[in-house]
């Protein structure tokens, strides 16, 4: 690829703009959030844009998302604190607690309609990879929500030339899928067939508006691989961009979208 070409495929703007994400002005947009590590770290970039700009955003579960201490938060989904932190910090986490591990967890669903009547934007950790970069769903994941909008897949780029037993979550799941052992290397178009594939990571995206996000572009040694990983997912019609989202914080510009 040319200089000129790579630069064709940097996107200016933040990652509302790179993910293509378009937000609702009459109603909630709901955004669901799959696939393996860099979900969380994601997600509240998107709640600082989506808060610089305005909106009120709530963050909640659907499975099991690690306590994020220094955000605001809700236990069990109370309306009339929920609208409190609203009010005061423009986000808000919003979740139930699981007494063992600390960790939040699902509200019942009941909770989960009423949250989206008081935010802009519910965005909503629908995976769990246990922090692996990784991962083929199992039967009953991932669990997206029937009022979903938009599904947004994450793949971590530092998974490329490890073998799947040490990068993937469920590997012996992901080794069935790719038709490889635990012991096998992870390659570039083993990425694109998980994120491409309806029992990879469009798994429940059905006709919702779907996005994948290459994570950890600053752990290659030739980013051109992943540049070409989002110029074939674009090619069978999914929106894909790639980057880092611990370096961009120093480097907007290390952002790329194909």
């Amino acid at each position: 690829m040319t200089e000129s070409e790579r630069s064709g495929q940097r996107a200016g703007g933040g990652f509302l703009e790179k993910l293509a994400i378009n937000i609702r002005e009459e109603s909630c947009t709901v955004i669901a959030f799959t696939g393996g590590g860099g979900k969380t770290g994601l997600i509240f970039r998107l709640t600082d844009e989506l808060t610089t700009a305005g909106k009120k955003v709530i963050v909640t579960t659907t499975t099991h998302m690690a306590a994020e201490p220094g955000h605001p938060f809700v236990e069990n989904g109370n309306i009339r604190r929920v609208r409190e932190n609203l009010d005061k910090h423009g986000y808000t986490l919003a979740a139930c607690v699981d007494k063992e591990s600390r960790k939040l967890c699902s509200l019942p669903e009941d909770s989960l309609k009423s949250l989206r009547e008081h935010c802009d934007v519910l965005l909503i950790e629908a995976d769990g990879s246990k922090r692996l970069p990784l991962k083929v769903p199992e039967s009953w994941e991932p669990v997206i929500p029937a009022c979903t909008d938009i599904v947004v897949g994450v793949e971590g780029l530092d998974s490329l030339g490890k073998m799947i037993g040490e990068t993937a979550h469920r590997a012996e799941r992901t080794a069935e899928f790719l038709g490889k052992t635990p012991g096998d290397i992870i390659a570039a178009e083993d990425l694109i067939k998980i994120a491409s594939s309806e029992e990879g990571l469009r798994k429940g995206v059905a006709n919702r508006q779907y996005r994948v996000y290459l994570n950890k572009i600053d752990v290659l040694s030739d980013p051109e691989i992943a540049e070409k990983i989002c110029t074939e997912l674009k090619k069978r019609g999914i929106a894909a961009s790639c980057g880092s989202l611990r370096q961009s914080e120093q480097d907007p510009e290390n952002e790329h979208r194909a």
